[in-house]
């Protein structure tokens, strides 16, 4: 009887809101700054991205965890495209080199300098020479921490930031356009990586669970790099 009465004395249209109310109640998201394992009416980064079934949240869980995949992919590419263009550097560098030697065999290039090698055979042959450079190298030498501060202090001095003004070493850099380049891809993946730490910042479980599993996964794939290069030797079975 009384909410037969209520819906007479009460208007439609706030009957109407108060049912919406409602049934948006019983489907809003769920957000904990904790710990939680919330699957159905979850939500991430946005009112839309609101899950309302299981099948939606494995949708989700396997979403992420190529996106974490792709990720780990873009961070390779992006140390590639830095020894790529070195490469090409350092082949460019090599030829303008050989053609600057031409067919003089009296002088050879090694690295930012021609040196003569009648002049370097002769240093190399002065005993006085060398014992003079061991002594000195061994006199500059420090046990390791008997100097701590140095190397802050060379940091913090910002010389690094100004070492393509130093003529006496060759240096490589990109040019204005790779320059671009690179930082619009490490802005990219800066931009990824938060976004992958918001998500972590739900902790949600399974969302948590499937992205280490995801980082794991694409390290497996795309971090398969060299420790070291050395160079080839032939190894044969030692005689007894």
């Amino acid at each position: 009887m009384a909410d037969d009465l209520a819906n007479i004395f009460i208007p439609i249209e706030v009957q109407k809101k108060m049912s919406m109310g409602s049934s948006s109640s019983a489907h809003s998201c769920k957000i904990s700054m904790l710990w939680n394992w919330y699957t159905i009416d979850s939500c991430f980064l946005a009112k839309s991205w609101h899950v309302t079934s299981r099948g939606m949240f494995a949708g989700t869980c396997i979403g992420i965890f190529f996106w974490v995949i792709a990720y780990c992919w873009f961070h390779r590419f992006i140390v590639e495209y830095d020894n790529s263009i070195l490469d090409y550097k350092i082949k460019k560098y090599n030829l303008e080199c050989q053609s600057c030697c031409g067919n003089d065999t009296n002088n050879c290039c090694d690295g930012d300098k021609i040196i003569d090698d009648k002049s370097s055979s002769s240093l190399s042959s002065n005993k006085e020479y060398k014992q003079n450079l061991v002594t000195d190298t061994t006199n500059n030498i420090k046990s390791p921490g008997s100097d701590l501060w140095t190397p802050l202090k060379n940091t913090f001095s910002h010389r690094w930031y100004l070492s393509w003004m130093n003529k006496e070493k060759e240096h490589i850099y990109p040019n204005p356009i790779e320059h671009i380049g690179r930082s619009g891809l490490y802005l990219i993946e800066w931009t990824v990586s938060y976004l992958i730490m918001l998500m972590w910042m739900y902790y949600n479980g399974y969302v948590i669970i499937t992205m280490i599993l995801g980082y794991f996964f694409g390290q497996l794939l795309f971090n398969y790099t060299p420790l070291t290069i050395m160079p080839k030797r032939d190894y044969t079975t030692p005689s007894c």
